[in-house]
C-alpha cells in the first residue's frame, strides 16, 4: 500500500440500488486508483431495507448468500426481483473476497443515521452534513476523505458540491462520481474536478475572518486582578443610570464586559446601544446620537430618529473610544446627562432620554484628564472607574482564554480542533501580548493557516510564533529601545529607564508585590517609577 494515510469513504445509502454500490466503489478505488479504503461511513436518512442489510452482512462475512436471501421478506424480493437480488449478493461476496485476498483486510464499517427533515430539503441536508463533517473529520491530521456524491437524491448530490465549493470540506477531500453503464453492464468511477472560487465561497470564508473578542464568564476567572475588576463591575452595575468609565489597554475586553456583563444586570430588556466614537465624524456622530428634523440641513429630506430616542424608558448607551469624541459633542452629551433631555438637530422641542452611559478608553486616565476630555465631561462620565487588567497580569486565565479565542477564530468547518502544546503555553505565558486578546486571535489564526498547509500541529505552532514575532508591534519593554538620545536630560533618561524596568519586572514576575520583593524596592516607589515622578 503506497499511501499510509487513513483512507475514509463517505457515502449515502443507495436506497434503490443497495449496498453493492458502495462495495463497487471500494473495489474501483483500489483497482483504478490504488486507494485502499480503511473505513466506510455509511449515511442514511431512513431505516435500511432488509436487502441492504443482507448485502452488508455478506460483504463482511457475517452470513452466507443463501441465508442472506432468506432474511429478505417475500414482498421485498418480489419488488426488487429475486434474480437481481442474487446478483447483488454475489457481487458483494466476490468483491469482499477479492479485497481480502489483495489487501488482507476489509474496511471498518460505521453506520451513520443523519436526521434530516426529508431527502429534498436542501437546508436540512446542508446543515446536517456540515455538522457531521466538522465533528468527525476536521482537525484530524492523518486521513484522506473520499466522498461518493452519486448515491442519494439529486438534492444530496447538489449539497456535496455546495459544501465543496464553499470550502467547508477538509483539505484532503476528493469527490467521486460513480455510475452504472447500461451498455457495458459495468460501474465506472471518476474523480470530480470541480472547486470554483465563487463569490459565494469568498463571502462564506470572509464570515469567519471577522473575529470578535470572546464572551467572558466571570465564574471561570482565576486571576485575582480580573476577579477584582469583575467584582467592581458587578457591584457598580447594580446602581441604575450611574455613568461608568472602563479603562484598559486595547484588546483587554472592555467592550465585551460592557456588552455581556454590565448588560446582564439590566432588568426589563431595555435597549443597549453601542457606538465607537473613532468611526464617526463629528457631524455624523451628532446625527447618529440626536437625530434630526426634516429640512434641518441640506439632504435632510425626512425626519430621522437618533439612538437617544431609544432611551425614553431607560437603557444603556456604550461609547467606546470616548477619547475620540470631540469637545463640542462632549458638552452636548453632558447637557443630556445633566437634564435628561436632548434636542434633535433642527428642533426646539425637548425629547426625554434616560440611560446609563458607559464609556471606554485605552488611554491612561491622566491623558484623558489632561489632554483629551473636557474636565466637566470627565467628571460626569467617570462616576465609577474600573480598570481592566492586561492579560500578562492574568496568566492564570490564559489557557481558558485561549480556548475561547480558538472557538471564535476556528469557527469554520475546515479548521482543526484546538491546538495547545508546551511551546505555545510557554510563549503566551512569557510574551508581553500588547494587543491582549487580539494577539491571541492573531496567533490562533496563524496556527490554523499553517496547519491547513502542513497538517502538523507542532510545526504549525512553531511557524505561527515565528510569523507573529516577525510582525509584532514593538512595546516600551523591547530591548531594542535606546534611551540615549540627544537633548534628553539625565532625569528624563533615568525616569524612562525606571518605568520600563518596572513594566518589564511586573510582566516577568506577575504583580507589583512580587516585583517589590525581588527588586528590593517599595511598591510606592515602583508606582512613582511608573508615573515617571522624576520628571515632575
Amino acid at each position: 500500500m503506497k499511501n499510509k494515510r487513513k483512507q475514509i469513504l463517505l457515502t449515502w445509502d443507495a436506497f434503490n440500488n443497495g449496498f453493492v454500490v458502495t462495495a463497487q466503489t471500494v473495489k474501483l478505488l483500489w483497482e483504478k486508483y490504488n486507494i485502499q479504503i480503511n473505513e466506510i461511513f455509511y449515511l442514511q436518512s431512513q431505516s435500511l431495507q432488509k436487502s441492504n442489510l443482507a448485502e452488508i452482512d455478506v460483504f463482511w462475512g457475517n452470513t452466507t448468500r443463501s441465508e442472506a436471501l432468506k432474511s429478505i421478506s417475500e414482498n421485498e424480493r418480489n419488488k426488487i426481483g429475486e434474480e437481481k437480488l442474487r446478483s447483488r449478493l454475489r457481487d458483494c461476496y466476490e468483491i469482499s473476497e477479492n479485497f481480502k485476498r489483495e489487501t488482507k483486510n476489509l474496511p471498518k464499517f460505521k453506520n451513520k443515521n443523519v436526521n434530516i427533515n426529508n431527502v429534498t430539503d436542501y437546508q436540512s441536508i446542508y446543515d446536517n452534513l456540515a455538522e457531521l463533517i466538522k465533528k468527525e473529520f476536521h482537525g484530524k491530521d492523518n486521513l484522506d476523505l473520499h466522498i461518493n456524491v452519486s448515491p442519494g437524491t439529486p438534492h444530496m448530490h447538489v449539497v456535496w458540491l455546495m459544501l465543496n465549493s464553499a470550502g467547508y470540506l477538509p483539505v484532503n477531500t476528493t469527490l467521486w462520481s460513480s455510475q452504472w453503464i447500461r451498455e457495458t453492464k459495468k460501474t465506472v468511477i471518476n474523480k470530480i474536478k470541480f472547486k470554483p472560487k465563487t463569490f459565494l465561497s469568498e463571502i462564506l470564508k470572509s464570515k469567519y475572518l471577522k473575529t470578535h473578542l470572546p464572551e467572558i464568564n466571570p465564574n471561570e476567572t482565576k486571576s485575582q486582578k480580573r476577579q477584582e475588576a469583575e467584582k467592581r463591575l458587578e457591584l457598580f452595575s447594580h446602581i441604575p443610570n450611574v455613568p461608568m468609565l472602563l479603562l484598559g489597554e486595547r484588546g483587554t475586553g472592555k467592550s465585551t464586559y460592557a456588552r455581556t456583563l454590565v448588560k446582564r444586570y439590566q432588568e426589563g430588556g431595555l435597549p443597549f446601544v453601542e457606538l465607537a466614537c473613532g468611526t464617526f465624524s463629528e457631524e455624523l456622530m451628532r446625527d447618529e446620537l440626536f437625530g434630526h428634523e426634516k429640512g434641518a440641513f441640506t439632504g435632510a429630506d425626512k425626519e430621522k430618529k437618533g439612538f437617544l430616542a431609544k432611551f425614553n424608558k431607560g437603557g444603556i448607551l456604550f461609547l467606546d473610544e470616548i477619547h475620540d469624541l470631540t469637545k463640542p459633542l462632549q458638552r452636548q452629551l453632558m447637557q443630556v446627562l445633566q437634564t435628561g433631555v436632548y434636542y434633535p438637530i433642527g428642533s426646539i422641542k425637548p425629547v426625554k432620554a434616560i440611560f446609563r452611559l458607559i464609556t471606554a478608553s485605552n488611554l491612561a486616565f491622566e491623558e484623558l484628564a489632561n489632554k483629551r476630555l473636557d474636565a466637566d465631561f470627565l467628571d460626569r462620565i467617570a462616576r465609577f472607574i474600573i480598570e481592566i487588567p492586561p492579560l500578562r497580569h492574568c496568566k492564570e486565565d490564559l489557557e481558558s482564554y485561549w480556548s475561547k479565542v480558538w472557538k471564535e477564530v476556528a469557527d469554520f468547518d475546515s479548521a482543526p480542533k484546538i491546538v495547545w502544546n508546551k511551546e505555545l503555553y510557554d510563549f503566551i505565558q512569557k510574551h508581553y501580548l500588547p494587543g491582549n486578546f487580539r494577539d491571541l486571535q492573531k496567533i490562533a489564526s496563524y496556527i490554523i493557516a499553517y496547519f491547513l498547509d502542513t497538517k502538523n500541529k507542532t510545526e504549525s505552532v512553531s511557524l505561527a510564533i515565528q510569523e507573529y514575532k516577525k510582525w509584532r508591534q514593538k512595546t516600551d519593554t523591547d530591548s531594542e529601545r535606546s534611551y540615549f538620545k540627544r537633548f534628553k536630560t539625565y532625569n528624563e533618561i533615568i525616569a524612562e529607564f525606571n518605568k520600563d524596568l518596572v513594566n518589564w519586572a511586573i510582566n516577568e514576575y506577575g504583580n507589583k508585590k512580587k516585583t517589590s520583593e525581588i527588586l528590593n524596592r517599595s511598591e510606592s516607589m515602583l508606582t512613582k517609577d511608573l508615573n515617571q515622578d522624576r520628571l515632575k
